[in-house]
């Protein structure tokens, strides 16, 4: 029998099934007090939305925009827009304006939602680009906007929708339409436009239907099953196909989401809120492995010695439990001493409930992996493009190898191209970009398989290792293909290095652009009794000493044409700011290597015979 289930459908169902439960946590901007929501004080919100924004003249299919930063209120929204029929299209609250109107203008969206004024008037300075705008809704209403009849505040909204729903007899026919409308939605129709980040051209709208979301979250809750007593905190962009797909998983499951203040918030959320699950991109995983060395550094040689047998002996014991195998008396007994002594302490900083995290949107050292393994807490890394609804593989609690990204979900499967091309078909496969069938034609094979564009391979037992991005292979003035995500994240796994670029297409060496991690710079200073900015230690010579050191050890493990011969450190990190990194915070290497031209242009100036690095 075909599913005939649609977001609106799996929303309804849980609510049905879990009204009274809290859905979320989220801060008051006014009391600064953490709010609890139940799921039926939350649909009152959607209903509202929904019925507001038919109110508006919403149509079914009509594409509805969302341009905030990740909070309550963008979920709600994007609930609201599917239950009226419309189409979410998400903005990053990082892109610029004339980023915002081209999408805007390609969507046809007619309403958008916007966080707070700043958003509102970058807007509104290119509302002559954009045609098909007529009306923004804005989130935070404390700061008034300008005085302007397209304008109106979220809780305005709202107060339409229940004017329409309650009042008379024409609204009453809208309170239907809601039902109406929701139920009228079909798998087959469009949910949401996810724009790709657009660092090889302008952004392509991809085309996600109800019945791909629907396909990924049951697939996913059946491969690292999420329950109702469980909760996540919510940080990564719900632009984003991850964390969005994230969100509708824990809604059919019942988990509890908390909504996270900002990213820097989020080891004193996980203590005060102990999370049971959790997503995030593998940055993240860095920063936090990175400052827990950086801790350890700071401690006397004992305590350093003592971290680092505990965390051996329970990559030990992980190991032989992943394999079925028995742990020897003795190290089962040494474990209990490490548990006590280093490994439980490090868990109770994240809550002490975790019963696994997920890694997504780009590659996670192995190392990394291993690491939060032997303390105890699983990462269980999986696979996807936007054009898979997020994720297409995973590994599973019961069956995870570090190194690789877990096996097919159950809505689709994998297979690797004569090219070493990963080509995917299934349910959750997008439908094709928006307004564009000459680029939708060439990302599929003339059988129906999905082009991902990832270079990979997999073993016997279907367990899938990406290798590169097809178009991100160095290949060296001497022919040799290099995986550069693969040289990076030996080298971030050393503390004191935050980010690496490695870069050398069509060049006779490899190169790398480095930013070190503030507190581990600091930290390094003060044991070799060294002052200064971090800008200015940095480029200590002692500092860049210890950096060559570790290009030293990576190298030493590589083939000669794979190791970085030089490398300059930058004055501070890449930043989704400056537009070097993605909202999920992936290297934008066209822009890295323009707004840097002149150090790679350096580097490839020294004469081949100097072996030193040059700083």
């Amino acid at each position: 029998m075909t599913d005939r289930r649609t977001i609106p459908s799996m929303y309804h169902a849980q609510l049905a099934r879990l009204g009274n439960r809290v859905s979320t946590y989220h801060k008051d901007p006014t009391t600064r007090a953490w709010v609890a929501t139940t799921r039926t004080d939350a649909h009152e919100v959607v209903r509202g939305i929904a019925c507001g924004l038919m109110s508006l003249g919403v149509l079914a299919g009509d594409r509805v925009g969302v341009l905030s930063d990740t909070c309550i209120e963008w979920s709600s929204a994007d609930l609201g827009i599917v239950c009226a029929a419309g189409v979410t299209v998400g903005l990053y609250p990082t892109s610029t304006a004339e980023q915002c109107a081209y999408i805007l203008s390609h969507a046809g969206v007619a309403v958008v939602f916007v966080e707070n004024r700043a958003q509102l008037l970058k807007l509104k300075s290119v509302a002559e680009s954009v045609p098909s705008l007529r009306r923004y809704i804005v989130f935070d209403e404390s700061e008034p906007g300008p005085a302007d009849a397209a304008v109106m505040t979220l809780s305005d909204l709202i107060a339409l929708g229940e004017k329409a729903t309650i009042r008379d007899s024409a609204a009453r026919r809208t309170c239907e339409a809601y039902d109406v409308r929701w139920q009228a939605v079909t798998p087959d129709d469009l949910a949401m436009l996810v724009y790709t980040s657009g660092t090889t051209g302008p952004p392509k709208g991809v085309m996600l239907t109800h019945r791909n979301i629907v396909a990924t979250v049951d697939a996913v809750n059946a491969a690292i099953p999420l329950r109702d007593d469980d909760l996540g905190i919510v940080f990564l962009p719900l632009a984003h196909s991850l964390q969005r797909t994230s969100n509708y998983a824990a809604m059919e499951a019942g988990t509890t989401g908390v909504f996270a203040e900002r990213i820097e918030k989020l080891g004193e959320h996980m203590q005060e809120f102990r999370p049971t699950v959790q997503v995030a991109v593998p940055r993240v995983y860095e920063k936090i492995y990175q400052r827990v060395l950086s801790k350890v550094a700071e401690q006397p040689p004992r305590r350093q010695a003592i971290f680092k047998w505990a965390v051996d002996v329970g990559k030990q014991v992980k190991a032989l439990e992943r394999s079925g195998r028995p742990v020897p008396l003795l190290l089962r007994g040494q474990y209990e001493v490490a548990e006590r002594l280093v490994l439980g302490r490090i868990r109770d900083r994240f809550g002490g409930r975790l019963r696994f995290m997920v890694s997504g949107a780009a590659p996670i050292s192995k190392e990394i992996l291993e690491f939060f393994d032997a303390i105890g807490i699983v990462i269980l890394e999986g696979w996807g493009l936007t054009e898979t609804s997020g994720p297409a593989t995973v590994n599973r609690r019961d069956q995870v190898r570090f190194g690789t990204v877990g096996q097919d979900l159950a809505c689709c499967e994998s297979k690797i191209a004569d090219d070493g091309e990963i080509l995917v078909r299934g349910a959750n496969v997008f439908k094709g970009y928006y307004r564009d069938d000459e680029a939708t034609k060439a990302a599929f094979t003339d059988d129906g398989w999905f082009r991902t564009g990832d270079i990979g391979t997999k073993d016997r037992d279907g367990f899938l290792t990406i290798t590169d991005r097809k178009k991100e292979l160095i290949i060296t003035g001497g022919g040799k293909n290099i995986s550069p995500s693969n040289l990076e994240n030996l080298v971030k796994a050393h503390g004191l290095i935050s980010q690496c670029v490695v870069i050398g297409d069509n060049r006779k060496y490899l190169v790398a652009l480095l930013a070190l991690d503030s507190d581990a710079v600091t930290e390094l200073a003060r044991r070799r009794g060294i002052t200064g900015d971090p800008a200015a230690l940095s480029r200590h010579p002692k500092v860049v000493g210890e950096v060559q050191l570790i290009l030293d050890g990576v190298n030493r493990g590589l083939a000669r044409y794979e190791t970085i011969k030089y490398f300059r450190i930058l004055e501070k990190e890449l930043s989704v700011e400056d537009d070097l990194l993605t909202p999920t915070l992936k290297l934008k290497r066209r822009n890295i290597a323009a707004r840097y031209q002149g150090l790679i242009d350096e580097m490839y100036a020294v004469p081949t015979e100097r072996r030193e690095s040059l700083w």
